[in-house]
């Protein structure tokens, strides 16, 4: 009798305990959309290895290309985010760099890579992070399994760039658009037919899409005056001048103290987070509120996480954000 029982017991808590596992290790994946053997594309990088200036060593390192696309999507992107968006991102830096060393390879390499293709300098590059220092970022709990996640979304595109007209595209991105992203030329200048203006939902959803800085008038016009030292204000004269803006509302130009500047000359002066920039002078103090952050040019990273959450795939989440581009395989 004891054993009927006993068994009767087992048999309660295997129905009951199973199907619990099996919840809590999906849970792990839900909406990611990356199962745990998630195969690769079968093709090959565009090329085998690259050299790389690891600007917080100071040193030169040789990678497997796939390896070094794998850092910079790390580094660049929450490894938290859908699966077909870090697919995205792994597309994106692939298409970047490749263009980069097509033209370091024509032209050169500039003196801040010391002789390597590139750096992991932001600043100049894309961003780049180990996989012994990303797995410490993360954590004991989650670094393995984002490691493995992001490895996995790298090699499931493996080989795969962006062209358009049959040559690979200068692929930037950003963090977080206004809603809508800047096109190149309001930004950089110059008409690129790939990097043009197209809505972004769900950036609002993203922890970064407001921010505000707040100075007083006297520190505003001391750091216009030391970009521009002939900049000078007359009594009863508006702070801020003519401002042209972009269609996705990120200033272009903007004149204050009778000078000139450009968005992004702006935005680095005053280290906003964006170029969609709302002014509020009152009394003695300048309100900076902006929305978005990053040039806003290319595909937005959180818009792009909201987009594979609503089921798109990243071809056609790059297509989204990248306008006429062809995604797969690079034909040489």
């Amino acid at each position: 009798m004891r054993k009927i029982a006993f068994i009767i017991i087992l048999f309660i808590l295997l129905v009951l305990f199973v199907p619990y596992l099996f919840v809590a290790v999906s849970q792990r994946y839900i909406g990611s959309g990356l199962s745990e053997n998630t195969p690769p594309s079968g093709e090959s990088e565009p090329v085998d290895s690259i050299s790389v200036y690891v600007a917080d060593e100071d040193k030169v390192a040789d990678m497997d290309f796939a390896e070094y696309l794998m850092g910079v999507v790390a580094a660049e992107m929450p490894a938290s985010f859908n699966a077909e968006a870090l697919k995205a991102q792994a597309v994106a830096a692939r298409s970047y760099t490749l263009t980069r060393m097509l033209g370091y390879e024509r032209d050169g390499t500039p003196p801040e890579h010391k002789g390597a293709m590139t750096c992991t300098d932001p600043t100049h590059c894309k961003a780049w992070i180990s996989k012994g220092k990303a797995i410490e970022k993360w954590g004991q709990e989650w670094g393995d399994t984002y490691w493995s996640k992001i490895s996995a979304c790298v090699l499931a595109t493996k080989g795969s760039i962006m062209t358009y007209n049959g040559e690979p595209v200068n692929a930037v991105f950003h963090s977080t658009s206004s809603g809508r992203t800047e096109n190149s030329k309001d930004v950089w200048g110059g008409d690129v037919p790939y990097l043009v203006s197209v809505e972004s939902p769900g950036d609002a959803l993203s922890p970064k899409y407001e921010a505000n800085k707040q100075i007083s008038v006297e520190e505003f016009k001391q750091k216009i005056r030391g970009a521009k030292p002939e900049a000078s204000w007359k009594e009863g004269d508006a702070l801020i001048g003519n401002i042209v803006k972009s269609d996705a509302g990120g200033i272009i130009s903007i004149e204050t103290g009778g000078v000139t500047f450009k968005t992004t000359e702006f935005r680095n002066l005053f280290g906003l987070a964006s170029a969609h920039v709302d002014f509020d002078v009152a009394g003695d103090t300048v309100t900076m509120n902006t929305k978005g952050n990053g040039h806003g040019v290319g595909m937005s990273q959180y818009g792009a996480n909201y987009l594979a959450g609503q089921g798109m795939g990243y071809a056609d989440i790059l297509k989204a954000y990248y306008t006429g581009v062809e995604v797969g395989p690079w034909q040489k």
